[in-house]
């Protein structure tokens, strides 16, 4: 049974990361038996709520007090490095939280030494284990080389994940902790969904904007067009509507994807139409099962030796595209990747 240590141990780490873990096919393969926690309340009240885990203040108290296989890293993207430096330095295999890194800079450091290491390296891109996006992915495989779709993501929030702390504020909001805003964020998981669906972009344009948030100097509001070979990918993100709100579609001559953020999708190919029950993609709650997919695949890499680099190759392309993206708003003009 693999031995691992959940590093942050804040919302997502115990709302979905740990209930993954825990999950009936993962419990005879995974135990988390230990987690880090800097803040001092969170960790206190932490290890009444979860009795059967030791909480340690530092990396150091956990690598001096534990034996493991591996360690999920759950905390914002400025300490990310850090850790994995860390976790590679006692030869542990890692999931990490998107993104991957806090900067490109930062991604093409950690890359080489990842790379060289014999471990697993996974970050956390489970949109791709979504019934909705394998949908898409599906529809794209069944087409001819040579037809062409287009692909549009609505992601509407109210605001930025306040985490555990929703009179405080977020972290999200805090480009040196971030990264970045909701492009970086919520925008991120449509970066790789896109990269899987059509492969490599080879032009960009993203334009940023803050319509609700003056005070801090991240963009809120995010428009990213994706140019390909196979079509094209519009993303429009916003933390400033009034709800929670998931929309997508792709369109060719073939037929289409509609899917409205409720309990299934409409498909239409070759004159066929589907009404195709999924779960809604904007509850939380399902995020856990996403999870829960991705870490059954990582521990049977582990159980197999198969400490392969498609997670690390994934997650430096995407942050590469990231940086791309923003360099793009903030140059006001196109970015041809083929270029690059």
């Amino acid at each position: 049974m693999l031995k691992g240590a959940i590093i942050g141990f804040g919302k997502i780490a115990r709302t979905n990361h740990l209930a993954a873990f825990q999950c009936e096919r993962l419990k005879n393969k995974v135990v988390i038996s230990s987690a880090v926690e800097i803040d001092d309340s969170i960790r206190e009240s932490s290890q009444k709520d979860f009795s059967q885990i030791h909480f340690y203040k530092t990396l150091d108290e956990l690598f001096e007090s534990e034996e493991l296989d591996f360690v999920d890293v759950a905390v914002p993207p400025k300490f990310h490095k850090e850790i994995i430096e860390q976790a590679l330095d006692k030869k542990l295999h890692i999931i990490c939280e998107k993104p991957f890194t806090l900067s490109y800079k930062e991604a093409g450091e950690l890359y080489q030494k990842i790379n060289s290491a014999n471990i697993l390296f996974v970050p956390c891109h489970q949109y791709k284990y979504s019934r909705v996006w394998g949908e898409f992915k599906n529809f794209i495989n069944q087409l001819n080389d040579d037809d062409k779709v287009f692909i549009q993501y609505n992601i509407f929030r109210s605001g930025a994940d306040p985490g555990l702390k929703p009179n405080g504020r977020p972290w999200r909001l805090n480009k040196e902790i971030s990264g970045g805003g909701i492009l970086s964020d919520t925008g991120f998981h449509y970066l790789y969904l896109s990269n899987w669906l059509l492969k490599n972009p080879l032009r960009i344009t993203a334009i940023n904007n803050n319509l609700a948030h003056p005070q801090h100097q991240i963009e809120d509001t995010s428009l990213v067009i994706l140019e390909y070979e196979k079509g094209t990918v519009q993303i429009n993100l916003s933390w400033a509507y009034h709800a929670r709100k998931n929309e997508a579609k792709l369109i060719s001559k073939k037929g289409s994807i509609f899917y409205d953020g409720s309990n299934y999708l409409i498909k239409i190919f070759n004159g066929v139409e589907q009404k195709i029950s999924v779960p809604d993609a904007s509850d939380k709650s399902h995020y856990t099962g996403l999870y829960e997919k991705l870490f059954f695949d990582f521990a049977e890499d582990v159980r197999k030796k198969n400490f392969h680099k498609e997670g690390l190759v994934d997650a430096y392309n995407t942050i590469y595209l990231l940086d791309k993206c923003y360099e793009s708003a903030h140059e006001q003009k196109s970015i041809n990747m083929n270029n690059e």
